[in-house]
């Protein structure tokens, strides 16, 4: 795991050349990344204890469970709950259960870079003040 300064993203995806790839674009943007070819990969890294700012998950993951379920899951070993990027190839057929005090961005893949990088520094922020919030008020 590289721990850059911008902060740090838990990517889920089967495909590793989209692991790869999105390594590279977010860790030249100065973002630390941990990636996992499956949902058990990725729980391993959260029990482990990683604590990502951000969760860009495949929906449509070759094991089961789907994406949902893997962002579901990794939010309920973490004590927070990260905003979650979702990637699909086909939108109409990614159905996320219904989430509170998160926030889901639904999106199709491939994902534009320029988007994304525009994005994350927003979410980042979003789940860091979000943390500090629930620790000060717990």
């Amino acid at each position: 795991m590289n721990v850059g300064t911008a902060g740090l993203i838990l990517h889920v995806d089967d495909d590793r050349t989209v692991r790869e790839s999105l390594s590279m674009l977010l860790r030249a943007s100065d973002y630390g990344i941990s990636s996992a070819a499956s949902g058990t990969e990725a729980l391993q890294l959260a029990n482990g204890g990683l604590h990502p700012d951000v969760l860009i998950v495949d929906f449509n993951l070759r094991q089961q469970p789907n994406g949902a379920e893997v962002a579901e899951q990794i939010r309920r070993v973490l004590s927070y709950s990260p905003p979650i990027i979702m990637l699909t190839g086909d939108v109409s057929s990614a159905q996320f259960p219904r989430v509170n005090e998160v926030t889901v961005w639904l999106t199709r893949k491939p994902l534009n870079p320029r988007l994304l990088l525009a994005r994350l520094p927003c979410l980042v922020q979003l789940s860091r003040t979000t943390r500090a919030l629930a620790a000060t008020s717990a």
